[in-house]
């Protein structure tokens, strides 16, 4: 364990929960939700590809793929759907949707899920998902600010990162969250282990809903950090997270868990 690091030290709270139902597509913010051992539930299932060449989509490598960043995903009481710029949503399994993402993207794009018979979408193909898989992706408020002072002339925001946990910290070192690595952070009733940064990708840097494109956010990153940027957690049991839930570092080993 780090001897600069206090046993069950508070590091913030949680300011904002998002889920991403269909990976590359803008999510939905959350007020409170159950986390299991593989994450937010219903967060990053499915996913864009093309139906003509079998390839899932790239939007970090291929500039067609970019619209997709313009899309909104969400889950309700029926399913998950799709939301277009015009306002229009679809269901996943609505037979009007692939000829309505043809049409936006100027070729055939399907929506696949990434485990076989999702209940969310059963009737949906099963997709190969090309993401490294971490179940939750935390960056923190000091980090932000960090970086916008490294890179005043670009708009540094959250939504860049598509973080599913916001959390707001204060009087923190430089990138604060890279030195939790191996630690164990609990919010309210859940442990999560922090296994490695996050690697970043040119998905940062592409212009989504009141964003430009701005290539120096990435470019600062690398500089800074060898690209690194925010957390990947493994959660050690699940439990229930809300907004405005505290967080506190621990060691490398959890006292008294169940």
């Amino acid at each position: 364990m780090n001897p600069n690091v206090p046993s069950r030290q508070s590091i913030g709270k949680v300011a904002e929960i998002w889920r991403f139902p269909v990976s590359s597509l803008q999510g939905e913010r959350c007020d409170h939700v159950e986390i299991g051992l593989h994450g937010i539930d219903g967060d990053r299932r499915f996913g864009l590809f093309d139906a003509t060449r079998g390839e899932v989509a790239a939007p970090e490598q291929e500039a067609r793929w970019r619209p997709a960043l313009f899309l909104r995903s969400a889950v309700d009481g029926h399913g998950v759907w799709v939301e277009f710029p015009s306002g229009e949503r679809l269901y996943l399994e609505d037979p009007k949707l692939r000829p309505e993402l043809e049409e936006y993207f100027g070729f055939d794009v399907g929506i696949g899920c990434y485990m076989d018979d999702d209940p969310l979408a059963p009737s949906l193909p099963t997709i190969k998902n090309r993401y490294s898989v971490s179940p939750l992706h935390l960056v923190t408020s000091s980090s932000l600010e960090d970086l916008q002072q490294m890179a005043p002339d670009t708009t540094v925001d959250r939504l860049r990162f598509r973080a599913n946990v916001l959390l707001e910290t204060e009087d923190m070192a430089e990138f604060p969250e890279h030195s939790w690595i191996g630690h164990i952070i609990s919010i309210g009733g859940l442990d999560l282990k922090v296994t490695e940064a996050t690697k970043r990708c040119g998905m940062i840097l592409a212009a989504q809903p009141g964003l430009p494109e701005q290539p120096e956010v990435l470019r600062t990153i690398v500089r800074k950090t060898g690209r690194k940027f925010g957390i990947y957690c493994d959660p050690l049991k699940t439990g229930y997270v809300e907004t405005g839930a505290l967080a506190k570092l621990m060691g490398t080993e959890i006292s008294g868990s169940e």
